[in-house]
């Protein structure tokens, strides 16, 4: 029986296809949302958990499984950050640049010498850099939109991915154990908080509930990941755990197994059948450029067709989406990657450049 530790063992597998879908997920909800304004409840809800809630858990439990196995092959810290630096911050600092630079001189409201003037222009590549307040955009955005003034809603989750990068290197870099019980521990822990706070504090910090509700689905994955060796490729899990998410509707434990139906369907679909099922493995990495990308292009096709529906939100949007993401992977994303043993090598060189000397 094949496991999901001698199916990763290859390069041959679904991550990448996988990962795409997901991302059209979030567009695809994200098309309706974009039109109704923040006053109505998500659409394509099931027993309150949405599609593009669902969607952003399984991108962090495939991130927890991967940079689990990042840490383990590289063993050395400043190449496991200059990695995960040269895949998120060019293309945001991109993004940014341009929704400056280009793109909201046109879709504000403000006069030049205002927009340019303001603190909240100004500060937005500051903010989308240092996973901050990204909630809104630069200044007079969007204003006649029904979500106006914002820019890219989905970048709020990128600083919990870039916390769940530090905390598993803190503890991979650490005298602190790392084996499956240790990671057994932590899932446990961190899903048990997050119940609680889901159970008996209403009024959480939205830092602290998302943050424990990403945690949970991230160490899901790490610990798939330790365990993959005796894992066996199967969907049969998927047909225990799925009657049981939907049987408990709304209730917090659900969002447990919803995170182990979409576990169970990940794997079970990246690895089985390889060497006999097409795996779309040499596919362009598309996904990150869709994610942070289809919000915006979004924001500008209401802006200037205000009356359109969802549908011919995404007519419109996804061609211009996948242009745009086609040219960050191919400009951006990819050739940045090729530089990440160079800037290894270099922060190496400046932390121990920075250490007195014995």
């Amino acid at each position: 029986m094949i496991t999901i530790g001698t199916a990763f063992a290859g390069r041959d597998n679904r991550l990448t296809p996988i990962r795409l879908v997901l991302a059209a997920a979030v567009l695809a909800e994200h098309a309706i949302i974009v039109t109704q304004g923040p006053t109505l409840p998500p659409p394509l809800v099931i027993n309150g958990w949405s599609l593009s809630y669902a969607a952003v858990n399984a991108f962090f439990v495939l991130s927890g499984f991967l940079i689990a196995d990042s840490l383990e092959r590289r063993s050395n810290p400043f190449q496991f950050a200059a990695a995960r630096m040269l895949r998120i911050w060019p293309a945001l600092l991109a993004l940014s640049l341009l929704a400056v630079l280009a793109i909201g001189p046109v879709v504000t409201d403000l006069s030049a010498a205002s927009y340019f003037g303001s603190l909240q222009t100004l500060s937005f590549p500051v903010q989308v850099l240092g996973f901050l307040d990204t909630s809104q955009g630069p200044a007079g955005i969007f204003s006649d939109n029904p979500w106006a003034g914002e820019f890219s809603a989905t970048l709020w989750t990128l600083r919990y991915e870039v916390l769940a990068y530090a905390g598993a290197a803190l503890i991979f870099f650490s005298p602190l154990p790392w084996g499956r019980g240790a990671k057994l521990f932590l899932f446990v822990g961190v899903t048990a908080a997050y119940l609680v706070v889901r159970s008996f504090w209403s009024d959480a910090p939205a830092m602290i509930e998302s943050g424990l509700r990403l945690a949970s689905a991230f160490t899901l994955g790490m610990l798939v990941h330790v365990w993959r060796e005796k894992i066996p490729v199967l969907p049969w899990p998927t047909l225990i755990v799925l009657p049981v998410w939907i049987a408990l509707g709304s209730h917090p434990l659900a969002e447990v197994f919803l995170n182990l139906t979409l576990a169970s369907i990940l794997f079970a679909v990246a690895f089985a059948g390889l060497g006999r099922w097409p795996t779309g493995a040499r596919l362009p990495d598309w996904s990150y450029g869709i994610y942070i990308w289809h919000y915006p292009v979004m924001q500008v096709v209401l802006y200037w067709y205000p009356a359109a529906d969802p549908l011919e939100v995404a007519i419109y949007s996804i061609p211009v989406t996948l242009l745009i993401s086609a040219a960050s992977w191919s400009w951006i994303e990819k050739p940045s990657l090729a530089g990440k043993a160079g800037l290894g090598r270099w922060l190496e060189l400046a932390f121990k450049g920075m250490r007195p000397s014995p």
